[in-house]
């Protein structure tokens, strides 16, 4: 499934499109921890976070992030938005917090899944 069309829905606002809106997503990864995040960062992942810090920053830097979905409304500074323009990532806020995204993301995918089986 698509950044965009995954965004959609789940209910999750994008601040950062383009063209990485039509990457596909094939891994998803949740975290807190900055290790955590940059050990499962790479090509077709999702990172789920609620870090808005300028540990945010240097991850987008460092690795291959088609998108990053943060939770609980979070509002990313200025530098973390430039950062992902820069970049070409995705990001997007969803209002909910980790563990109902991550349901709402499971869900979606799993029917896009099943969708694509039956055709």
């Amino acid at each position: 499934m698509e950044l965009g069309e995954l965004a959609q829905k789940i209910g999750a606002r994008m601040l950062v499109g383009g063209p990485a809106e039509r990457m596909e997503i094939s891994r998803v990864c949740a975290g807190d921890r900055m290790s955590d995040l940059l050990g499962e960062a790479g090509d077709g992942t999702l990172l789920v976070t609620h870090v808005t810090n300028m540990g945010l920053v240097r991850l987008l830097e460092l690795m291959d992030v088609p998108g990053i979905c943060l939770v609980k409304g979070a509002e990313p500074d200025d530098a973390v938005l430039e950062t992902a323009k820069a970049c070409g990532a995705a990001l997007m806020v969803s209002r909910e917090g980790m563990f109902e995204t991550c349901g709402r993301i499971y869900q979606a995918l799993r029917a896009d899944v099943q969708g694509h089986r039956r055709e």
